[in-house]
């Protein structure tokens, strides 16, 4: 049986598998909800034999998930961490149904924007950071089964915010994610090679690592303070992600500097979040020429 599922994932477009859309947007949204998550990851091999292995890495957090907007072809997923002193915005991922086009991550903050191969059946998952700049994207189908439901596919990424003010020794994190509906709640379970990427295309592979990140379901309660917060802030974020759907996918490649103009870009917009939501009226019109000038400001034509 795995051998045979192996081969008809090989095939173009995923051929014999049936195509359920309802049911992918049902699984989809099976992940919205209130979660205690624990993040997971280790580093299990190395390619070369002086290869000095990094530590473990485990945290927990609670996190809302719910889904902000959709129509029949997309269900756009937003998380908002829940802390004991504040509630940050943080991922989100946008379904699309047979998407003919996704953002390869090219290393050296490079992403072109390509053609989606035999997208039928298919779902792009597009990930984006905690200020809805680019992650990953990744075109591939949700497969149903009698026990599970579950999405892979496997795309370059830049490296995780675990890693990314600690280690230079690599620039690509080549992920294999897999989304799996559990007893629980849901898993998702990574895959992931660590790979130097040169300007000419050319890779160095250092390491293998395991992640693994549970979502156990709570009560939707737990997660109140997220859901209060998002009603005064959704409006500037929404804008947010006008502005960046214009700038990632009108060209044939997009280049961002995070940190152009001595600010993080994370923090430019978290602080324009705080100024123009806190206000008696929000003022959309505002926000995104704001909004639109800090983020062209970090990106490099």
């Amino acid at each position: 049986m795995k051998f045979l599922v192996l081969l008809a994932l090989a095939l173009p477009a995923f051929a014999g598998l049936t195509i359920d859309k309802s049911k992918d947007i049902q699984e989809i949204k099976k992940m919205t909800g209130c979660y205690a998550i624990k993040f997971q990851s280790a580093e299990t091999f190395a390619y070369s034999n002086d290869y000095d292995f990094y530590d473990r890495y485990a945290s927990g957090a609670l996190e809302w998930i719910f889904v902000d907007s959709e129509n029949e072809d997309m269900v756009n997923l937003q998380h908002i961490l829940v802390t004991p002193h504040a509630i940050v915005k943080h991922w989100r991922q946008q379904w699309d149904w047979e998407a003919t086009n996704a953002l390869d991550y090219r290393g050296f903050s490079n992403w072109d924007n390509k053609a989606v191969k035999n997208p039928q059946g298919n779902w792009v998952q597009r990930v984006y950071q905690v200020d809805d700049s680019p992650r990953y994207e990744c075109s591939a189908p949700w497969i149903h089964t009698d026990k599970t439901s579950y999405w892979e596919c496997t795309a370059n990424a830049p490296l995780p915010r675990r890693e990314f003010s600690k280690r230079s020794d690599y620039n690509v994190l080549r992920r294999t994610n897999r989304h799996e509906q559990t007893s629980y709640g849901h898993v998702h379970d990574q895959d992931n090679i660590k790979l130097d990427m040169l300007e000419n295309g050319m890779e160095l592979k250092l390491a293998m690592e395991k992640s693994y990140n549970t979502y156990e379901k709570v009560a939707d309660s737990r997660c109140q303070p997220a859901i209060d917060w998002w009603k005064s802030h959704k409006y500037f974020w929404r804008d947010v992600v006008k502005v960046w759907d214009k700038e990632l996918y009108s060209e044939d490649s997009v280049k961002i500097d995070f940190k152009k103009t001595g600010a993080p870009l994370w923090a430019r917009l978290f602080e324009l979040d705080d100024q123009m939501s806190s206000r008696p009226a929000y003022d959309s019109k505002e926000s995104t020429q704001k909004i639109k000038t800090i983020i062209q400001n970090h990106i490099l034509r």
